[in-house]
Formats: structure tokens, C-alpha cells, sequence
């Protein structure tokens, strides 16, 4: 879930046009059925938690990628993020304010992360 980002390897402009291509997607949804301002902070804070949980994972989960913290760790923010879209399900619709809360969450992973960015892949041999 988006590890594109945090690709060393992936070139900054691609991660640029796709940070750009998921606003313009998330705005043309917006504009058509707008989500409550309550319910797109949620969706943002979700992308928070994502961040914090993958953090979590890479430096005091990673010696254990089977064990139960890890994959506790890897569950919190996809739970979190169904109950979203099932709660701000307006009758019976789910595809639209779904698609905007999945968009708002990785415009939130990108924002607060602009780190990934800038990380350069040195893993140069010094001979």
C-alpha cells in the first residue's frame, strides 16, 4: 500500500505525477459528492496512523515479520480505514465517498512524508 513511495529506487518526478494524479482524482470526487470535512480529517488521520504503524513496522517489527506485532501493525490502518468508508456510506452508495476517503488518506501518506522524496539510494561499494 503505496510503497511506491518510499521506494528508493522510484524517480522523484514519477512519485510527483502520481501524488498529482491521485489530488486530481480525489478533487474530481470531491466536486461530485462531497465527504464532510469531519469525515475527510479522519480519513487524513488514518493516513497518519498508516505512517506511524509503517514506521512502527520497519525499525521494532522487522526482525519478526511473522510475528503478532507485525501483523497487528500491517491491520490497524486497513481496519481503520474500511470502518471509515463502511461509516460514511450514504445509502447504500459506497464507491464514491470510498474511492475520496482512500484518496484523502494517500494525499495525507504523501504530505507527511515528504522525507521519502528526498531519500537517496547510496548504497555505492567503496573499493
Amino acid at each position: 500500500m503505496l510503497e511506491f513511495w518510499f521506494d528508493p529506487q522510484t524517480p522523484i518526478f514519477k512519485k510527483i505525477f502520481i501524488f498529482i494524479a491521485i489530488a486530481i482524482a480525489t478533487i474530481l470526487l470531491y466536486r461530485m459528492q462531497p465527504l464532510a470535512y469531519s469525515a475527510i480529517l479522519m480519513f487524513v488521520a488514518t493516513g497518519v496512523i498508516f505512517l506511524i504503524c509503517r514506521y512502527c513496522k520497519l525499525h521494532f517489527a522487522a526482525k519478526k515479520p511473522t510475528g503478532i506485532v507485525y501483523r497487528i501493525l500491517t491491520w490497524v490502518p486497513i481496519a481503520l480505514l474500511l470502518a471509515l468508508i463502511f461509516k460514511n456510506m450514504t445509502q447504500g452508495e459506497i464507491l464514491i465517498p470510498g474511492a475520496q476517503g482512500i484518496g484523502f488518506m494517500a494525499l495525507a501518506v504523501c504530505l507527511f512524508s515528504p522525507l521519502s522524496l528526498l531519500h537517496q539510494n547510496n548504497t555505492k561499494k567503496v573499493s
